[in-house]
């Protein structure tokens, strides 16, 4: 079906959907693989720690580590949020205060409302709507802030005429994905002891998601394009795919005895008509956002201009031209290495504080 709307590949036909070229996949990809090892060093000690000998068993990969009972109600949250923001960019956290003031924000559980978050533009208004189920934990400030970030990115295409606010899945987690970074960075380094443990483990567990597991995704779907141009695949051939590419991203960090063979079938995204390789860009979402604040750090306020910008083209430009407005170019896998050398040095640092830790 692919080559008859005239696509060499499944990748080609969703790479243009995107607007990101061939080569900016590519570079990211090989920055992973040079970083992979330094993933797995973290699976293995968590591993150790959790009472493991051969790698961390898949089972674990979200246990919690370490210990963080902090708690917030929305008020305290909001002066949390409007605090950091106010040292970073001015215009986010006044943004944040009018969220808080006017009512965007759908803040608690209850009988009948969908679970997780989410952010919707009012256009007309030129305001967002955030949905969240609020406990008081850290983790849902963090998403607060992640929600928040989506309405930020919408503040900046406010001014685009209607038809251009639309924006390609590799940039729609930019602005959040910062907005996270920014909020765990504060909290880690206010943590001491158990609690930052906590929270470096927390922020490990969510890198090693957009790298060792998208990356695995990445290449069994890859690989199921390829076998299935010559027949039917069965359940079987597809737990080895899977097996396979689990093995290929997580290296020694996971137990290979107790790897996930049956992730092809638990994952929607494989099932989405018209959505081929609906897993790069949490990677690279996730790698851009956290590249660009490397970039913040550098830079300071002169960063900012460019980050507004960049943000305001990203429904009208290609993710490379978008990019170009900050002085990226993501052809060059440096400037991905620059966003996991980050992770490896949060790595470092969890591997110090646990070391002779059982």
């Amino acid at each position: 079906m692919v080559g008859l709307r005239g696509y060499a590949s499944p990748i080609e036909m969703t790479l243009k959907k995107s607007r990101m070229k061939r080569e900016t996949l590519d570079a990211m990809f090989a920055a992973m693989k040079e970083y992979f090892p330094k993933f797995w060093q973290y699976l293995r000690r968590k591993g150790e720690l959790l009472g493991h000998k051969n790698g961390l068993p898949w089972y674990d990969l979200f246990a919690p580590m370490g210990e963080s009972g902090r708690t917030f109600t929305a008020e305290e949250a909001r002066d949390y949020l409007i605090g950091i923001f106010s040292g970073f960019a001015p215009d986010l956290a006044g943004m944040v205060k009018r969220a808080f003031d006017q009512s965007w924000i759908d803040f608690y559980p209850r009988e009948g409302k969908r679970g997780g978050a989410f952010c919707a533009d009012v256009y007309c208004l030129r305001q967002s709507r955030i949905l969240t189920n609020f406990d008081g934990s850290l983790s849902d400030v963090v998403t607060l802030a992640h929600e928040l970030g989506h309405a930020y990115h919408n503040e900046q295409i406010f001014d685009n005429r209607i038809g251009n606010t639309g924006y390609p899945m590799p940039v729609a987690e930019t602005a959040s994905n910062f907005n996270e970074t920014v909020v765990m960075d504060a909290a880690i380094e206010a943590a001491q002891g158990q609690e930052r443990i906590a929270l470096i483990e927390s922020q490990l567990q969510d890198a090693t998601q957009i790298m060792c597991d998208i990356y695995s995704r990445y290449r069994f779907e890859t690989a199921v394009f390829e076998k299935k141009a010559d027949g039917f695949l069965f359940a079987d051939e597809l737990k080895e795919l899977m097996l396979t590419a689990q093995k290929e991203a997580y290296g020694d960090g996971l137990d290979h005895s107790l790897l996930h063979p049956y992730m092809w079938v638990c994952k929607g995204h494989y099932y989405s008509a018209g959505l081929n390789f609906y897993n790069f860009p949490y990677a690279f979402g996730g790698l851009f956002a956290r590249g660009l604040y490397a970039k913040y750090k550098e830079e300071g306020e002169a960063f900012l201009p460019k980050y507004r910008a960049l943000l305001k083209a990203t429904p009208v430009c290609s993710v490379e031209d978008a990019a170009r407005l900050a002085d990226i170019d993501l052809a060059n896998p440096e400037f991905f290495r620059k966003s996991l050398q980050s992770y490896a040095d949060r790595i470092d640092e969890f591997l110090k504080l646990t070391e002779g830790m059982r």
